[in-house]
């Protein structure tokens, strides 16, 4: 590796002459040039020592391209291991322009894409036999956290993996005496090229108002049965049968799958998708501003009557937006006629939560970790 990166840091290009496993002889690829070195492997290797070198080039040896005829995937994962380790998502078209910026060099984006693939192996393990270890993972997790619900299923024709499920004992004790009992649920896609799966989670705040997640789930894709799959699974972990708010965009079968497994709990709907739904495309601007601040209003109404001023103003302004409301479920965004508890916070002004920002914010904290294999 070393050999390859004088000979691209010089331009030119090497033919081997000896290689094996204690010598090492090459020339200059050009017949005429009188370059050429000669090493031996230092005692069992894989170190090895320079015992000649005649490091005089000839005219003609430079390579007159942008690329190098010595790039391979092995040397590029070399040379962007480092990266890859403070930045998981480091893309192979940021790759390419490092490397030509740090080496002077062009690799193709193929070469790029392996070459993350092989230092990312390197460096994690294989994403493939990662979900092969999930059982062993499972057992040794179990014998230090007693009491977890670990859960893994398989296709029972292909046995391939399907999904599997995790809440520890510590996150479910953790939910039940230090968070308030709401529930924010959301999936998001792992970002690997080769596995299309999704992470299903359950989070909550705790009494500093931060992020603690209590259960989440890897599926192959966000449907109500890996919705309801996960629901089963939470409901089993958790310690008690208080009621429980849940707090959610909406997702693939997501609200289907609360009703069916949560029964006498309520499902509140987030409200930046609710004004997103409501004022997506239809509208001019201006107008658009205004019945988004009447729909405010109709969202954070506090007794009955707020509610009915602010619909009466929907009315005067577009009966058409009024039947809209009407038409998407007002009674699980709207926290004048929502059945559960929001628990206000001082970053909703006591009027409960009604964004899904939370289940964000366990998305984006987990941001860099989606690119690296399961275990």
């Amino acid at each position: 590796m070393e050999l390859t990166n004088y000979a691209i840091a010089r331009g030119f290009n090497w033919k081997y002459l000896k290689n094996d496993s204690v010598r090492l002889t090459v020339r200059c690829n050009v017949s005429v040039c009188p370059w050429r070195l000669h090493a031996f492997v230092v005692r069992e290797g894989p170190q090895f020592a320079i015992k000649s070198h005649n490091n005089i080039h000839t005219y003609g040896c430079d390579i007159m391209s942008d690329g190098h005829p010595r790039t391979s995937k092995k040397w590029v994962a070399n040379a962007v291991k480092g990266k890859l380790v403070d930045k998981p998502t480091y893309r192979a078209s940021e790759m390419m322009r490092d490397i030509r910026r740090e080496y002077g060099i062009s690799i193709p984006y193929h070469q790029a894409w392996w070459g993350k693939e092989v230092a990312v192996s390197s460096l994690y393990g294989d994403f493939r036999t990662s979900y092969h270890m999930l059982n062993w993972y499972s057992e040794r997790a179990l014998q230090s956290n007693p009491r977890s619900i670990l859960s893994i299923e398989v296709d029972p024709e292909t046995q391939r993996f399907k999904r599997y499920f995790i809440c520890f004992k510590a996150s479910a004790y953790g939910f039940e005496v230090g968070c308030r009992p709401m529930l924010f649920l959301d999936g998001t896609h792992i970002k690997q090229h080769r596995v299309q799966w999704v992470i299903l989670a359950a989070s909550a705040l705790n009494g500093n108002n931060e992020l603690f997640t209590v259960a989440y789930s890897i599926a192959d894709s966000e449907t109500y049965d890996n919705w309801v799959w996960f629901l089963q699974k939470l409901k089993k972990a958790l310690l008690s049968d208080r009621r429980i708010a849940f707090l959610s965009d909406r997702g693939r079968g997501l609200k289907e799958a609360i009703l069916d497994i949560f029964l006498n709990d309520h499902h509140g709907y987030c409200f930046q998708h609710i004004m997103h739904d409501q004022c997506a495309g239809k509208y001019a601007a201006p107008f658009k501003k205004l019945l988004r601040k009447i729909l405010q209003r109709i969202a954070y109404a506090v007794t009955e009557q707020e509610y009915q001023d602010a619909m009466m103003a929907m009315e005067l302004n577009s009966a058409d937006a009024k039947e809209w409301v009407l038409r998407n479920d007002v009674n699980h965004w709207s926290y004048a006629h929502f059945p559960g508890q929001r628990f206000g916070s001082l970053n909703t002004q006591a009027f409960g939560e009604l964004y899904s920002n939370l289940a964000e914010s366990f998305n984006n904290w987990i941001h860099d970790a989606r690119s690296l294999p399961i275990l």
